[in-house]
């Protein structure tokens, strides 16, 4: 296709030979094969130049459109495998999106800026079910079934704490609170406590919220306590206080969640190398006193080529 289009915009094949950096005989070869391929003559050779007959008049155009689109294709997956361009989505607990992602993305877009971000905050049941439907390319939250289909790498671990508005007896006391002292008190299910070790001492609770957002108005209304992770408890409104929980003391697990069996792209790679390189300065430079990093980089090695150093214990 490249020799034919050479040959018929410079009308020799001479000329069209030096352009290509081929010899002449390779170009003439390169040209009958095409003709024999499509079954009509595409150009006709006179002793002094060469032209195009009807049917190559007529396919010229499209040659020339399908040598630019293939070679415009192969200059995006260039750019893609160099990290130059791509797309990477990822599913996220809002939690972990509004406390450490912002500077991530800061870090990201700088270093990889024709690479473009979707980002979808969901409950860790949802991440879950975004990647078995292949809807993100990973995802960034617990564990709460443990799906099979799945690939879990522990990231973080957060504190359990209660939170309560400021006015509320429990917010009165000082230091750590037994989960035994929350008996009697009206609690408010923010679907965590299923998770924890201590899920036996709240027992069935009446009032249940899928968001945060309406958790908090309810919260700030002293209309009962919860139970949250230290990320999400400092979301909280600064009418509310958070207390640590002990007897027993309780955390949550941050995974990062790929699908067994998929290859990340290189913008995925890319991202998910900043988020690994990033994590440990956040959590240093925010001061999260009650969040461990809980990783090195021989735990991602087979994802991506990482260097995070020694694992971090908070």
């Amino acid at each position: 296709m490249r020799a034919f289009v050479a040959v018929g915009q410079l009308e020799s094949f001479k000329l069209a030979a030096r352009e290509l950096l081929r010899t002449q005989p390779a170009v003439s070869l390169a040209i009958s094969q095409l003709e024999e391929a499509v079954g009509v003559k595409l150009l006709e050779r006179t002793t002094r130049k060469v032209l195009l007959t009807t049917e190559g008049e007529h396919f010229m155009p499209v040659a020339a459109r399908l040598i630019r689109d293939f070679d415009a294709a192969l200059s995006d997956l260039n750019a893609t495998s160099e990290r130059r361009s791509g797309h990477v989505s990822l599913a996220v607990l809002p939690s972990v999106a509004t406390r450490l992602l912002p500077e991530v993305c800061r870090q990201f877009s700088e270093e990889f800026p024709g690479i473009s971000v979707h980002m979808i905050d969901d409950n860790s049941k949802g991440i879950e079910q975004r990647l078995a439907r292949n809807e993100v390319d990973f995802g960034i939250g617990g564990r709460p079934r443990g799906r099979t289909d799945l690939d879990y790498r522990l990231l973080l671990e957060d504190r359990i704490e209660l939170i309560c508005h400021r006015d509320h007896p429990l917010a009165q006391e000082k230091g750590p609170i037994a989960w035994t002292e929350l008996e009697g008190h009206r609690f408010l299910d923010s679907g965590l406590h299923n998770l924890t070790k201590a899920q036996d001492l709240i027992g069935k609770t009446q009032y249940e919220f899928s968001t945060t957002t309406l958790l908090f108005a309810m919260l700030k209304a002293n209309f009962g306590v919860t139970v949250l992770p230290s990320l999400a408890a400092q979301n909280a409104d600064p009418e509310l206080v958070s207390r640590p929980l002990v007897d027993p003391e309780d955390t949550r697990s941050i995974f990062l969640i790929t699908k067994k069996g998929w290859s990340l792209s290189p913008a995925g790679e890319a991202m998910i190398e900043t988020i690994l390189q990033t994590i440990p300065a956040i959590v240093e430079q925010l001061r999260l006193k009650n969040v461990r990093v809980r990783y090195t980089d021989t735990d991602f090695k087979d994802l991506v080529s990482l260097h995070v150093g020694a694992s971090h214990s908070g």
